[in-house]
């Protein structure tokens, strides 16, 4: 079988979940003898190492570009034009059996030679249009490629139902595929004492990792949760998305907590360091599309204290502490809880090394080339 993946995501996207998502799937197939991989990567900013693979690549272009962090949609602008040409002449010298965008575009319809599979990963630019400045364009370009799309991947039943929900997806066009986690495992973690020295982490501390800037993130409620009611006996330590900028800093010294929130950035050895030692991994999300930083946390033996809303209760199941995120007081009874009862923190751990053994790339990968298949036959 012969696979096209394009450049779409890899040429906004440094780092996170879709273009992981498209680093594990495109690695894992590409060892298989009986597939083909055409890759075209693009001019392109993404982090994830996709061009050291390219041996086993049947066909690949691609070229990395070293700027000093402006926005991603700059780069999605400089690119977009040299990237399509380039793209329409590497797609015209493939003869693909499937093609599978990373990203929605428009104009899929021109590609109809080889059947069509698009991933959707959550309906987030539909629920929470004013939290992105290229809503109106996402959401063009997607409504275009899931009508063009032969099959559509979902990355959780709850995208699946939301997909179905918004745009009227035939049920049988749709197969949900879930997600791995990346993170290594190991023993060699950074321990309590480590952090303690590096990052000057003095307590206990509670972990979120992610984005703070989207609403819907609802990291707010988490930080007002715990300057008002737990800075006394917890650190906060925040992991990626991006410094804390001028008004967070502000807010934290007015609210007397400096020194006690903690950004943090940094390697997969790092941030496995943190879910390895932090009293709990906290998920206050109020709309997740899958939510791979919580198979993360699972898989690392720690605590999770998630929101019980979208696909969230999904992939976690029994394996987290759930409340409302909608309540302060939701959240705060479940940290204690958490806090009082060693052994549900222990039962907790446990449930949450099994449920993640249920998740993993391998499996997204197999299922995924079923899929290739079936579309290829409905092609063809």
């Amino acid at each position: 079988m012969k696979i096209l993946y394009d450049h779409t995501v890899f040429q906004f996207q440094r780092y996170g979940g879709i273009s992981r998502y498209f680093y594990e799937l495109i690695t894992r197939l590409s060892t298989k003898e009986s597939v083909d991989i055409s890759l075209f990567h693009g001019f392109h900013i993404n982090k994830y190492a996709l061009s050291e693979h390219k041996q086993n690549f049947d066909s690949y272009w691609g070229y990395k570009w070293k700027y000093k962090k402006p926005a991603a949609i700059y780069m999605w602008l400089i690119f977009a034009i040299p990237n399509k040409i380039l793209f329409d002449n590497f797609m015209r010298s493939s003869d693909a059996n499937i093609f599978h965008p990373t990203y929605y575009r428009n104009g899929l319809d021109k590609y109809n030679k080889s059947a069509i599979v698009l991933t959707v990963h959550d309906m987030i630019h539909e629920l929470y249009p004013d939290q992105f400045i290229d809503s109106r364009f996402v959401i063009k370009a997607k409504k275009k490629s899931i009508n063009t799309a032969d099959q559509i991947i979902c990355v959780s039943e709850n995208t699946k139902k939301d997909l179905i929900s918004v745009y009227d997806v035939p049920e049988d066009k749709i197969k949900v595929i879930y997600h791995g986690n990346s993170l290594p495992k190991s023993d060699e973690y950074l321990t309590c004492a480590d952090l303690k020295k590096m990052y000057s982490i003095t307590k206990p501390f509670l972990l979120y990792v992610g984005d703070r800037k989207r609403s819907y993130k609802n990291f707010a409620m988490l930080f007002e949760t715990y300057s008002t009611m737990l800075s006394d006996r917890f650190d906060l330590v925040c992991f990626g998305g991006g410094d804390f900028n001028h008004n967070e800093l502000k807010t934290i010294k007015n609210i007397r907590c400096s020194g006690k929130v903690i950004h943090l950035s940094g390697s997969d050895h790092l941030l496995a360091s943190l879910y390895k030692n932090a009293f709990c991994f906290i998920y206050p999300s109020l709309y997740e599309g899958f939510g791979i930083p919580l198979l993360e946390a699972m898989g690392l033996g720690c605590p999770v204290i998630a929101s019980n809303t979208s696909s969230i209760p999904e992939v976690v199941d029994k394996a987290a502490l759930s409340f409302d995120p909608n309540s302060k007081d939701s959240l705060m009874n479940v940290i204690e809880l958490l806090e009082s009862n060693k052994s549900k923190r222990e039962k907790l751990v446990n449930l949450g090394f099994e449920q993640e053994k249920k998740f993993s790339w391998d499996k997204t990968a197999y299922e995924t080339f079923k899929v290739y298949e079936h579309a290829s036959d409905l092609k063809h």
